[in-house]
């Protein structure tokens, strides 16, 4: 796994329900996961499936109750245990900049059952 200082993007931590389906269109059916830490580029979530290295997933999530749902697509890059880390793909500068931001003011700081997947 790589290093903080190999790291793109600065990681926090952040636990909040999220939906991951494990095709790449994001149609089916979905689990409901833990994330674990998040960044403008990805993030880790605790998943009881067996997902492969390199496989395209879709996850969504919001960050609190009042913030809008977030769906990206997203392909697994490492993992570790149940621990599986994902990197966001396809996903516009604006958003980018809105996560890092919100990341940024409340990340560290969330915990427990923030948002709920279930709207995403």
């Amino acid at each position: 796994m790589n290093s903080a200082a190999d790291r793109k993007w600065k990681r926090v931590k952040v636990d909040v329900r999220v939906k991951l389906w494990l095709d790449a269109e994001g149609a089916g059916s979905a689990v409901v996961v833990r994330s674990y830490e998040m960044g403008p580029g990805g993030m880790s979530v605790y998943a009881p499936e067996q997902i492969e290295l390199g496989a395209p997933v879709v996850v969504g999530f919001a960050l609190s109750a009042s913030a809008k749902a977030l769906r990206f697509a997203a392909v697994v890059r490492n993992k570790r245990g149940f621990r599986y880390g994902l990197e966001f793909v396809g996903v516009s500068d604006a958003e980018r900049v809105e996560l890092a931001r919100y990341l940024e003011t409340s990340g560290d700081q969330l915990g427990g059952p923030v948002a709920d997947a279930a709207s995403v």
